[in-house]
């Protein structure tokens, strides 16, 4: 039987230019994420909705490892948790980060971070095979706090 790797991102601030909160691996908070502001699941332009998705990994991009959240509500496909600092880096998918700006609209070190969940996922930096493993990523809503100012 295939183990579970869950990934949970836990939403908190909402505002006009981005959405932002934690993403948590089997319970431990790793990174900061930053995704698109709420904008009725519109692809491209809005983060998704949230709820659970089974993910699968994906080798075929330059950095060579991305989570792909499948069946994601309104069509919406190649919905990738990813390295990358600003709104406009996200294209409606989970950015992951070391780091947040006091805005909520940039994360910081997020190569580092995406490092890490890659770690988490293998277990290792360098990988010789992948795991047996079940991809579940759960995106959850938290207080709706809105941030003033972005």
């Amino acid at each position: 039987m295939a183990e579970t790797f869950r990934v949970t991102i836990s939403r908190e601030f909402y505002g006009t230019k981005a959405t932002t909160g934690y993403l948590s691996v089997n319970g431990e908070v790793i990174a900061y994420t930053l995704e698109l502001p709420w904008r009725s699941n519109l692809k491209n332009k809005s983060c998704i909705p949230p709820g659970r998705y089974s993910g699968i990994i994906r080798y075929d991009h330059k950095d060579r490892w991305r989570i792909e959240l499948q069946r994601v509500p309104g069509n919406r496909t190649f919905v990738e948790i990813h390295a990358g600092n600003g709104p406009s880096d996200s294209l409606g998918c989970p950015l992951v980060g070391s780091t947040m700006n006091q805005k909520f609209t940039r994360v910081g070190g997020s190569r580092d971070a995406y490092s890490k969940l890659r770690r988490a996922f293998y277990g290792t930096d360098s990988p010789t095979s992948c795991p047996n493993k079940a991809v579940i990523v759960e995106i959850e809503n938290g207080p709706p706090s809105t941030l003033q100012n972005q």
